[in-house]
């Protein structure tokens, strides 16, 4: 009885909310029988920021509601990490020897989008926190929403919706955004898409839409950068390094020069953290692995341990990968696939060569493995 009323009510989300979602599955992720007890308990009275109207998505009520809320965050957030949370001063990071204060960042009184780097089990707890105002989150994993403690946290904060997996719902979110902005309520969006899984990158390519909300809103993006050494523990002692920096005028810049120049600031502030905070040598950083790579997918394995309701269809292409940027295993694919009656002992290592690159990448394509 309680399977069908559940069948029944699933069936009546989908037809309300039918040009967001792809199919009912969308809200619980792959890999997942269904919605969990919360979803039903708690996270149904949320279901109008899955609608693609900002009229009904967001309300000038709600804003005011989670405003008010905010303060009760901002006293509790702290001790709901994981870890500890602490914030830069950035003239001491460049310059280990200087005493003085950290010079103040000027915050225009109008909303701002704040933009975080993105990585750890609570980065949108202590971006939230960081910011140190109330913020609307763009929020685009939708299991973890509508079937997550952690979720529904986030859901009191507020949330622009957003799935990933239909392009209607990608195409509203800017209206909704923008509506957030004009009740007065910032917004926190993490521009990389998903968490950064790569082991080389200091920043992944940013997708536009941080560009375009800036530009047509005229407000400035205020860049969040967090570093932590060892985000598979979760456990006070393991420090959060955040450092807050300048606003970017990115409504006055054109598009690429205006996401190089965030993405440079995520890159520089974490470079900046590892060189002061993480580790210097290869017997501490490999922990006993004999490669760096067998090292690396152990420690993403341990990451992932701590992520509720993850879709791992949507997640395993959330990074975005410039059209115009080569990878190695585009050119080298059409060597590997030679039929075998076309291989002489002119091409042969050759191809041999590139059979096993192919290998090699798919190996440690780390972003679209996890």
């Amino acid at each position: 009885m309680l399977e069908k009323a559940k069948g029944k009510y699933n069936e009546h989300v989908f037809e309300q909310y039918k040009d967001s979602l792809n199919s009912i599955s969308d809200l619980y992720g792959d890999g997942y029988a269904g919605m969990s007890p919360l979803f039903y308990l708690l996270n149904k009275r949320y279901l109008h920021w899955l609608d693609n109207d900002p009229f009904v998505a967001i309300s000038e009520k709600e804003i005011r509601i989670r405003k008010k809320f905010y303060q009760v965050l901002k006293a509790i957030g702290p001790g709901a990490l994981k870890c500890t949370q602490i914030y830069e001063n950035r003239r001491k990071l460049v310059d280990p020897t200087c005493s003085e204060e950290d010079e103040s960042i000027i915050m225009p009184d109008k909303p701002v989008i704040f933009a975080s780097n993105h990585g750890f089990h609570d980065d949108i707890l202590a971006s939230v926190l960081a910011a140190n105002r109330p913020v609307y989150i763009v929020f685009g994993s939708l299991p973890l929403l509508y079937n997550t403690v952690d979720g529904f946290a986030s859901s009191l904060v507020g949330c622009v919706c957003m799935n990933r997996k239909n392009s209607t719902s990608r195409k509203a979110f800017l209206g909704k955004a923008l509506k957030a902005l004009n009740y007065g309520m910032s917004i926190l969006i993490y521009p990389e898409g998903g968490w950064n899984k790569t082991s080389e990158l200091l920043a992944l390519p940013l997708w536009k839409g941080v560009y375009d909300l800036s530009a047509a809103s005229g407000c400035p993006v205020v860049p969040i950068t967090h570093y932590v050494r060892d985000p598979e523990i979760l456990d006070k002692k393991n420090i959060i390094h955040t450092v807050i920096d300048d606003p970017i005028p990115m409504y006055d810049m054109a598009q690429e020069e205006a996401l190089c120049t965030l993405r440079d600031t995520y890159a520089t502030w974490t470079y900046v953290m590892m060189e002061a905070y993480g580790r210097s040598d290869r017997e501490s950083e490999l922990h006993g692995y004999a490669t760096s790579d067998e090292k690396w997918h152990a420690h993403l394995k341990e990451r992932m341990k701590g992520v509720a309701r993850y879709d791992s269809t949507i997640e395993k292409c959330a990074d975005y990968r410039p059209k115009e940027i080569i990878r190695p295993e585009e050119v080298f694919a059409p060597i590997a696939a030679v039929q075998e009656q076309n291989i002489t002992a002119q091409n042969v290592k050759m191809i041999l060569a590139a059979r096993e690159l192919m290998k090699e990448r798919k190996n440690c394509d780390f972003q679209r493995l996890y």
